[in-house]
């Protein structure tokens, strides 16, 4: 994992959110009662939990990760927030009994924890679906990638005009795939595959454009029917 700039604010920030908070801690006259280690234990603990969190959403390559990861920076520093609020009161109070302490940061850890659980599934169910609708929207833009490299090749004017018109079609045409589409996809797959055999024979493959066209509309009209 490579150490990004991103990464460096992110240890950097804290670094000088735990060194405040020691200096806090061990600046100012506190009683050490155990409520008030349990108050710095539980602060700590918060702090570097937030660094683990941060680098693992920065940790991300794709930006698009980074971005979905934003809920869970958004959790960990609130929860940072009111652990360290919590803390200083416990540091500050040391007729609090330790006991109810422990009690009260385990609560707040948990609730914290099922935050950043549930975030994080909500995030990869995220990632899952982004990657599923690229994967179904390839289907008509790399058709649509093939006809415009036929349009470059043919010769023909006239041809050469019906397979920019064809390729425009594919550009609008709704680019969701789904299972019930296959077997009219398979078809204008496999004249696609025709089409670019056939540059040679103009008239040839103006009849595969126009059957094209129309197995493209056909296609179209079924994705309204999916909808």
């Amino acid at each position: 994992m490579s150490f990004t700039r991103n990464k460096g604010m992110m240890f950097a920030l804290v670094v000088i959110v735990l060194a405040v908070f020691n200096a806090v801690a061990f600046g100012i006259p506190f009683i050490q009662s155990g409520s008030f280690w349990v108050g710095y234990g539980f602060g700590t603990l918060a702090i570097l939990q937030t660094a683990c969190v941060g680098l693992f959403v920065l940790g991300h390559e794709n930006f698009k990760s980074r971005f979905y990861g934003i809920p869970l920076i958004s959790v960990v520093w609130a929860y940072l927030t009111v652990q360290i609020a919590v803390s200083l009161v416990e540091m500050l109070i040391p007729l609090i009994p330790y006991h109810y302490g422990i009690l009260l940061n385990v609560i707040l850890l948990a609730f914290y924890l099922f935050g950043l659980i549930g975030m994080n599934i909500g995030k990869e169910e995220v990632e899952r679906l982004d990657a599923k609708v690229k994967e179904k929207v390839f289907y008509i833009k790399s058709l649509e990638g093939d006809v415009e490299g036929m349009a470059a090749r043919a010769q023909n004017a006239g041809l050469q005009k019906q397979l920019n018109a064809l390729a425009e079609t594919f550009r609008f045409s709704d680019p969701m795939s789904s299972p019930q589409l296959a077997a009219i996809e398979n078809k204008i797959e496999i004249k696609v595959s025709v089409l670019g055999d056939s540059l040679g024979d103009a008239p040839a493959a103006l009849a595969l454009c126009d059957e094209l066209q129309q197995l493209l509309a056909e296609r179209g009209r079924k994705c309204k029917r999916l909808k």
